[in-house]
C-alpha cells in the first residue's frame, strides 16, 4: 500500500509503501524485519516472524531511547507473551502492538508529530514460515 508523502517531516526515514515485497523507506526496498526512527534505520534485527519474536530482541530497540515503541507485528495483528514484552515495561517505553501496516501508518504519524517514536516491523508474511 502507497503511503502519501508529507511534506514537512523531510529529510526524515518516512516510510513511502509497505506490501508484502518489503517496505519502501526513501528510494530503498527493505525486505526483512528492522528497526526504524526518524533518524536511524536498523536492519539486521533477528526477529523475520511472530514466532521468533523474544524478549531480547527489545535490547536494541531500548537503546533508542524511544517514547513509544510501535510493534508491527507482520500482516496480522498477534499478541505477544507479557514476557516478550517485559523490557518495554521495566524501562518504562510505551507500546502500541499492530499489523506492521497499521505500525507503518502509524509511525509516519508520530514522526510527523515530532514524538521520539520507534518502530520495530516484522516481515509481513506471503505465506506460512518455516
Amino acid at each position: 500500500m502507497k503511503i502519501e508523502l508529507d511534506s514537512n517531516i523531510s529529510g526524515k526515514n518516512k516510510i513511502r509503501a509497505y506490501s508484502n515485497d518489503g517496505l519502501l523507506i526513501g528510494d530503498t526496498l527493505y525486505q526483512s524485519s528492522l528497526i526504524l526512527t526518524p533518524e536511524q534505520i536498523v536492519t539486521d534485527w533477528p526477529p523475520k516472524w511472530f514466532s521468533d519474536l523474544a524478549a531480547q530482541h527489545f535490547s536494541a530497540v531500548i537503546e533508542l531511547d524511544p517514547e513509544i515503541v510501535l510493534l508491527g507485528t507482520g500482516g496480522q495483528l498477534q499478541f505477544p507473551d507479557p514476557d516478550v514484552l517485559s523490557p518495554l515495561v521495566v524501562n518504562n517505553i510505551g507500546f502500541e502492538i499492530m499489523d506492521t501496516g497499521a505500525a507503518c501508518r502509524a509511525y509516519n504519524f508520530l514522526m510527523g508529530e515530532g514524538r521520539k517514536v520507534v518502530a520495530a516491523l516484522l516481515t509481513i508474511e506471503t505465506g506460512s514460515a518455516v
